[in-house]
């Protein structure tokens, strides 16, 4: 394999997993409608062998091990895999290996392949969806959730756009199909990296759902410093810089709340594919 994902490693392991397994609880809750319709796709039967890619702290591999599957959750998070293995220490059907999907071999064969949020983040994603391809048996299938453009997500484009002129610009350029939350917002691009890698009866279809954010401003903003646009914030700007562009999101959130909390919406391609 010729690409070096050592930049995601090292996001994952010294960055973002903390921070993700710090706010695990409100995360899985977040992301949870989103979650269930992924599952639904997946439509998992007792006794099949299931790849998780990129499981994060275990939620969706819990899951298709509680449908009966015999589930495998990799991840390049050491410590998102740590706090997944604490949460599953008395699940038999269930296995958690630190390892990068690109890289990953199995020496027996998966039913289904599976992610929430887990294949945007690739440096050559069809290389590394070539080499998962390898590891579905002839009839096996793939079901996986990536998110939309931007604006249609305006629970991460809104704080975005807030914290924006307080960042330093990126160089060189950020693209849009960079290793990112957004890297397959493009469905004939998407669509097109699954053919090249081998799949065939490619489908995508647009969900949206909720996404609860909190209860009141301080709840919201407290979960935003753990992901997304405000973690950045938090991890590159310091003193009063930091101070404006943590105060410009939770305006620009403040515009939303309601007498239950901020409810934005997520919408995300529901893809799948058969081997």
């Amino acid at each position: 394999m010729s690409q070096d994902n050592s930049a995601q490693k090292a996001y994952w392991n010294d960055k973002a997993g903390p921070s993700w397994v710090a706010a695990q609880e409100r995360l899985d809750a977040m992301l949870a409608p989103l979650s269930e319709k992924a599952l639904a796709k997946a439509a998992v039967k007792a006794g099949e062998r299931v790849l998780d890619i990129g499981c994060g702290c275990g939620a969706t591999t819990i899951a298709l091990a509680e449908a009966g599957a015999v589930a495998v959750g990799v991840d390049l998070s050491e410590p998102m895999l740590e706090h997944a293995k604490l949460r599953t220490k008395h699940v038999n059907n269930i296995e958690f290996s630190v390892e990068d999907a690109v890289l990953y071999q199995s020496s027996e064969r998966f039913d289904v392949l599976f992610s929430r949020f887990g294949v945007m983040f690739f440096a050559d994603p069809v290389e590394a969806f070539a080499n998962l391809h390898k590891q579905l048996n002839a009839s096996g299938r793939l079901a996986f959730i990536c998110w939309q453009a931007p604006q249609y997500n305006p629970w991460m484009a809104i704080p975005g756009k807030a914290v924006a002129e307080f960042l330093p610009p990126m160089d060189p350029p950020p693209q849009p199909t960079d290793p990112g939350p957004f890297a397959f917002a493009d469905p004939d691009y998407l669509k097109s990296t699954l053919a090249q890698a081998g799949f065939k009866q490619i489908e995508l279809e647009s969900i949206e759902a909720g996404m609860y954010l909190g209860s009141s401003l301080d709840e919201v903003m407290e979960y935003q410093k753990f992901v997304g646009p405000v973690a950045r914030v938090v991890s590159e700007l310091e003193g009063e810089i930091q101070e404006q562009a943590v105060a410009a999101a939770r305006s620009a959130f403040a515009e939303h709340l309601t007498d239950s909390g901020i409810t934005l919406p997520g919408r995300v391609w529901l893809v799948s594919a058969c081997a």
